[in-house]
Order: structure tokens, then sequence, then C-alpha cells
């Protein structure tokens, strides 16, 4: 059977062929969309995913504060979860210490600690500042606090003191302290922003001070800021 389109020759009425080819801007056009594919998928990652609990640390915390925290791809969760924090005049134990954890991927997300500053301020600030560099934190008359050095196995410690006039329940024999103190910390979670992660530290440790300091019925007017300045890098 013969090929009869390619025996007639073209009419000379049909319009003239052009050469198949790529137009220069077709070639920047599939490029650029591309690039652009290529980059979203690289920013979004859909593979990960981060999750994080609606609340924890004794209701006081949400999303918004743990999210500095966490990295780019886990999940935290608190494994036991607080309840209400406990104070040293409803205890019969007058040490009494409150304690957070929040759980992430690959290790602790959050640590956080209430207690009686039973060895004082200038005590604890001492050991930190033997341990490495210690950054103040601007927080009025009423309070101390500063970002100390990493401990063992964590990162920077935010550590904060309010003055308050609390009770310990006569029987333990003990004097209360003129603070309490409010300690965060937790391990170094690849993937965050170092100036972050101890702003909210900082940020956190105001929160849970403030309920604190409702808890612990302090005699005094506690003073504390509305907010943490500008921790510095």
């Amino acid at each position: 059977m013969v090929d009869v389109a390619h025996i007639i020759p073209p009419s000379p009425d049909d319009p003239p062929r052009r050469p198949s080819r790529v137009r220069p801007w077709h070639a920047a056009v599939s490029l650029m969309v591309a690039a652009a594919v290529g980059g979203g998928l690289w920013a979004w990652k859909p593979w990960q995913s981060v999750e994080l609990p609606e609340h924890a640390c004794w209701s006081l915390l949400g999303k918004d504060d743990l999210k500095p925290l966490a990295g780019p791809d886990g999940t935290a969760r608190e494994p036991v979860p607080s309840e209400h924090i406990e104070t040293p005049m409803k205890s019969a134990n007058a040490a009494t210490r409150n304690d957070c954890v929040v759980w992430w991927s690959s290790g602790y997300l959050l640590d956080v600690n209430i207690l009686p500053a039973w060895k004082g301020v200038d005590a604890d600030r001492a050991a930190d500042a033997e341990a490495g560099k210690v950054t103040p934190l601007d927080l009025g008359p009423g309070a101390v606090g500063w970002i100390g050095p990493p401990e063992e196995h964590f990162g920077p410690t935010a550590r904060l003191y309010v003055r308050c006039d609390f009770e310990i329940r006569s029987d333990t024999g003990q004097t209360p302290p003129p603070y309490f103190g409010v300690r965060v910390t937790g391990d170094v979670i690849d993937g965050t922003s170092p100036g972050k992660v101890r702003q909210a530290y900082a940020d956190i440790a105001l929160k849970v001070a403030r309920a604190a300091a409702t808890a612990y019925e302090c005699g005094n007017r506690v003073q504390l800021p509305a907010a943490v300045p500008g921790v510095p890098s």
C-alpha cells in the first residue's frame, strides 16, 4: 500500500511549514515553573509535621508557647498532665516541688519546676555564674531572673524568683524563704533558633510565675511585668 501523502507535493495555496522548535521563552517559563515547584516542596516538606498539645503544664501553656521550642518534624506530649500547682501551706511536705515535663520525639521539649527558693537567690545565681555566662532579665522590683548556661543534657535555663510572703504548715518546723522560684529548660532540639528558645523560656517562666503567685497566696502585693523584655542572644 502506497502512502499517498508522501507522494503528492504540497499545494501552492498551503501555508508554509515551519520547522518545529522550542522557543527560548518556553524554556525559560518551564525552568521557572520547575524552580517554583521545587522550592515550594523544599519549604513546605509535606512529609514533615509538628504536633503540639492544646494545653500543657497546669493548662497554662498552649501551642503558641511551645512552638518556638519544637523542631520541624515531631510530636510533643505531656506524659503526666499536671492538674494544679501544689503549695507548701497545703502540703505536709514544706519543700513541695511542682514539675511539668513535655516530651518531644527526640527528648525533652520542656522541663518546668516551681519550688520555694530554699537556697536563696544569690546562691543560685552564683552557682550559675560559676558554670557559665548569666544574662540578667529586667523584671522590675518584684522579681529577679536570668538566663543561665546550659545544664547537663539540657540547653540554657531561665530562672525567675518572685518576692512572696507565703506560709508553710507550722508542723514542718520551717520558716518560708522570701522567694519562690521557677526554672524552665529543655533539650536542644534540631531546627530551632537559640534566640527564640531563650525568649520562649523567659516568657514561659513569667507566665508560670504569675499563676504560682496566685497559688502560693502571697501576702504581699506581687509585682510582675506584663511581658519579659527582649532577651539578648
